[in-house]
């Protein structure tokens, strides 16, 4: 999961009528209120940029949440601060509190889904992502997961299907050619496979994807010398 930014807000003007107290009562109210938005925008992304410490990142977003509590972005970010830590059970309220707030954010549904997912609910992670792909039908990550839960289900069609919509929407999201070189290692087409992760490690993948291409590379190894081989998916 990747954490999200906020789009830049315009600073509002306000006029205030010199001499009305109820006017100047209001805006000295409103001006508190800003402050107190200014700051907590202030921590969410110090948190935002701290993503080698999920620990502080969850002390800065709820500090930020403290000062503005119905900011949905800050909930859905904090979320994935605390999957980072292991705690399943506090991401998952805060993807579902994000999902409240903001409803039409796809990334929320994504998130959710992917808890989901990561504890074996493959048959209620698939409504998430395919909200996901409802609210955003170029999301190459839903497409991708949810291609991951079709085939723990033992659904390989429509699991390849998703996978190729992955690659046709974001051509550069690498993480769907490891995936797609695993079915062709469950299909014994290893020469294949090897060539999707080929491709993948000379494209500059980022960590995790380059530590599952080079495992799959490994596998495809033990394919050729006639080895088992397990045959997981990946988000």
């Amino acid at each position: 999961m990747k954490f999200h930014r906020k789009k830049q807000k315009t600073p509002r003007r306000w006029i205030v009528t010199v001499g009305s107290l109820r006017f100047e009562t209001r805006e000295v109210w409103y001006g508190a209120r800003r402050r107190a938005e200014i700051e907590a925008e202030n921590l969410f992304y110090e948190a935002y940029w701290d993503e080698e410490h999920p620990e502080r990142q969850v002390e800065l977003f709820s500090e930020s949440l403290a000062l503005n509590p119905r900011d949905g972005i800050v909930y859905l970010n904090r979320g994935i601060a605390y999957d980072a830590l292991g705690d399943m059970e506090r991401a998952l309220a805060d993807f579902e509190q994000a999902i409240r707030l903001c409803p039409k954010r796809a990334e929320a549904y994504n998130n959710r889904g992917y808890l989901r997912y990561k504890q074996g609910q493959y048959e209620q992670a698939i409504p998430d992502f395919t909200k996901a792909i409802d609210l955003n039908p170029d999301y190459a990550q839903a497409y991708c997961s949810r291609g991951s839960a079709y085939g723990m289900l033992g659904y390989h069609e429509r699991a390849m299907a998703d996978i190729e919509k992955a690659i046709e929407v974001d051509p550069d999201f690498l993480l769907a050619y490891v995936n797609r070189a695993a079915y062709y290692l469950n299909l014994d087409r290893v020469g294949e496979a090897e060539e999707e992760l080929k491709y993948v490690l000379e494209h500059e993948p980022d960590d995790a994807t380059r530590v599952l291409a080079e495992k799959y590379l490994g596998m495809s190894l033990e394919y050729r010398n006639n080895k088992p081989v397990d045959s997981d998916r990946n988000q």
